[in-house]
């Protein structure tokens, strides 16, 4: 039986740590008795008889839910080969937590991201858990690729993509590795100016220094994204690309050369993500996945 003491010395500012029966929590203190109250800290009830309400609908494996403000509570699931085998079940270790302590460090930091309200770990036997994550929900937000698609010119469509750079690059100097960096992991809340954020930060590092080495494979992978996404229709210029890398690389000479020597090879990177594309197709063809809301 695990306890509480063995996954985290002492909770982030702000959150308390506890335990209730199988289920480890880490919540904002703030926000306890209202989650408590609306039920969300014991969720995984409501995967198991998601039809019977009426007040939140599905996204995948997120659920949103009104009443005290919109809330979005989501479930931790394996990605890749792993996604097929163990599903959402996790050997040992705190991945909820471990995301809490990333999100708070690069908001603390001034780097915009979703509030994050509380963590849980549902203890299984031989070391297995499940995890849930419940953040605050923006309504008025869309993931990037979305937002690029609705603004196919103009002064925002360029704001947004230059936010993006500036936030990527406090993002590295702060030392945070994202593990997942795409497109649909940043959110641009759509107003008047848009403001951007990044979200996801599951399984994401934390360094004193992150080198350039680190960060250009960090924005090589979301280039990757880019251009898969480019390559399905994406509207996505090399202007865009440009406005990128130059809101990135401003005020910051140590990345400047390793930003335009990926330029010059930008050609060579383009047929190595392609000929990977063609290779993931054969070795693990996808199936489109059904769609499903609760309402």
């Amino acid at each position: 039986m695990s306890s509480v003491s063995k996954i985290n010395d002492n909770p982030p500012p702000g959150y308390s740590l506890f335990q209730e029966g199988r289920r480890e929590i880490l919540v904002r203190n703030e926000y306890k008795d209202v989650l408590r109250h609306q039920g969300l800290l014991d969720p995984s009830k409501f995967w198991e008889h998601t039809d019977s309400f009426t007040h939140m609908m599905g996204r995948g494996e997120v659920l949103l839910f009104t009443g005290h403000g919109e809330v979005a509570v989501r479930k931790y699931r394996h990605g890749g080969l792993l996604r097929r085998l163990t599903v959402d079940t996790f050997m040992f270790g705190s991945r909820p937590f471990k995301e809490v302590e990333v999100t708070e460090k690069a908001k603390s930091a001034g780097i915009p991201t979703l509030e994050i309200l509380a963590a849980i770990i549902e203890r299984e036997r031989w070391g297995r858990y499940r995890g849930y994550l419940i953040t605050r929900y923006l309504p008025r937000s869309v993931d990037l690729m979305q937002y690029l698609s609705r603004q196919p010119k103009g002064k925002k469509r360029r704001e947004a993509i230059e936010k993006a750079g500036e936030v990527m690059r406090k993002m590295h100097q702060l030392g945070i590795y994202h593990a997942d960096l795409h497109l649909k992991n940043i959110l641009v809340e759509e107003r008047e100016t848009p403001k951007v954020y990044l979200i996801d930060f599951d399984k994401s590092k934390t360094y004193s220094y992150l080198n350039p080495s680190k960060r250009m494979k960090n924005l090589k992978r979301l280039d990757r994204s880019a251009e898969k996404l480019r390559e399905a229709g994406l509207a996505l210029t090399k202007k865009d690309k440009d406005a990128f890398c130059h809101a990135y690389a401003k005020e910051d000479q140590e990345i400047r050369p390793f930003i335009r020597a990926y330029c010059v090879r930008y050609r060579w990177y383009k047929l190595l993500y392609r000929g990977g594309w063609w290779i993931g197709r054969i070795l693990s063809p996808r199936q489109r996945p059904s769609r499903k809301s609760v309402m």
